[in-house]
């Protein structure tokens, strides 16, 4: 999970998987805390049998199923199974479930855009570029030439990471500008240098800074963010790991380089394994 978690709560010998993200949770504190974080991804299709017996029988809150399996057969929301669940213990406080309430009944007010890009944006976090990118490019379609600039360019911006840890280089150079002409932020314009860095040797990256009309000092700040990764590879993002390779193959350290690329496909060919599942 992305923090710790003190779990009080009995422990499954057998996880619960929510297949779209394949996160795996082993205690009821771990569910309570995938709800809070992840209910754009919850559908309540999700909520079935498959994870009342889970509760009932790996982690011993037969009440809860029970309560749980009353309420699906009724024509209950979504959200309030979810509440159901998040308030059967005291991982959250009622404030904080009332907090959730309220953001719930937020987010139910957002368009059908916004929504979706909520969606896709998760399961980009979640490192599931395929069903992201596909949740993009519908949102483009959807969207159409008449969206709100910065909403659209967003929506390119983040097209343009999953092509980018997709190794879809082309389409990420792409995405990356049209985000920037229409969003105005450094971050999607860095992100389409960051591309030409990994694909292209020191001199041509130096031509495209200038081309773009930017300065000698820009070109060296993207340098030294590339060389300031220091984390170890296997940390990283695909991306971050494409930005140490890049610089590592600017500074003939083609050894360095080989070793990341190799590490990187193969942990494409497993993410393209596991998002076509």
């Amino acid at each position: 999970m992305a923090k710790i978690i003190l779990c009080t709560s009995k422990e499954a010998s057998a996880p619960f998987t929510f297949l779209n993200t394949k996160v795996e949770i082993y205690t009821y504190e771990e569910l309570c805390f995938y709800i809070y974080n992840n209910t754009i991804l919850i559908s309540k299709s999700m909520l079935s049998e498959k994870l009342f017996d889970w509760i009932r029988d790996e982690i011993g809150m037969e009440d809860l199923s029970q309560r749980l399996y009353s309420l699906v057969n009724k024509t209950t929301s979504t959200q309030d199974l979810l509440i159901e669940i998040l308030s059967a213990g005291s991982y959250y406080s009622v404030d904080e479930i009332a907090s959730y309430a309220e953001e719930w009944a937020s987010f139910k007010e957002l368009s059908h855009l916004e929504k979706e890009k909520k969606k896709a944006d998760g399961y980009l976090g979640y490192r599931r570029y395929i069903k992201a990118a596909t949740l993009y490019d519908d949102l483009i379609a959807e969207a159409g030439e008449n969206a709100e600039p910065v909403f659209l360019g967003n929506i390119y911006h983040n097209r343009a990471i999953a092509a980018a840890n997709n190794l879809d280089i082309k389409d990420a150079k792409t995405f990356f500008l049209q985000a920037y002409e229409l969003n105005q932020n450094p971050e999607s314009l860095r992100g389409y240098f960051y591309v030409i860095a990994v694909t292209e040797d020191t001199a041509t990256l130096r031509e495209e800074v200038r081309t773009k009309g930017l300065s000698e000092d820009y070109f060296e700040d993207i340098l030294e963010e590339i060389e300031n990764s220091k984390a170890d590879v296997r940390e990283m993002t695909i991306f971050a790991m494409l930005q140490r390779a890049a610089y590592n193959k600017m500074n003939k350290n083609l050894s360095d380089y080989d070793k990341r690329m190799d590490i990187i496909l193969g942990d494409l060919k497993e993410d393209f394994r596991e998002q076509t599942i």
